[in-house]
């Protein structure tokens, strides 16, 4: 995997897969047609909230490419740090969204859980087809 597909995958795919776990987990209280035209406002509105803590996510996720660390740590070391990051970026969207007034606080340990599960998944991918020489 290149440089530039990593970069692509880290910043644009975290919104994308915070979505689809919103839509899954609303099945459970919503009716499917509320779902199904839930989804582009869900879609638009995670990646509104979710591009910047995404960006920086890329960015950390970039340096410990970089420097080497996936290298020295492995695998599972790069899972867990990207893990880390998943948390801090979906607590820097809630943070922001509750800041404009779209989310309370008892909301957002979901979403920190769905941010934790979207980095580990994201730093597996990443992590697995990264190339040893970084």
């Amino acid at each position: 995997m290149s440089k530039n597909q990593r970069m692509i995958i880290e910043v644009f795919t975290p919104p994308f897969l915070a979505a689809i776990c919103l839509i899954v987990i609303s099945f459970c209280q919503e009716s499917v047609a509320n779902v199904f035209l839930g989804f582009l406002p869900c879609l638009l509105l995670t990646y509104a909230f979710g591009v910047s803590p995404a960006f920086l996510y890329m960015i950390a996720m970039e340096l410990w490419f970089y420097f080497g660390c996936h290298t020295i740590c492995g695998l599972l070391c790069t899972v867990v740090f990207s893990g880390l990051l998943g948390a801090v970026s979906a607590y820097l969207s809630v943070a922001i969204a509750a800041h404009i007034g779209l989310l309370v606080g008892s909301e957002g340990f979901k979403f920190l859980l769905i941010g934790a599960f979207i980095g580990l998944s994201i730093g597996f991918y990443v992590g697995r087809n990264e190339k040893s020489e970084a």
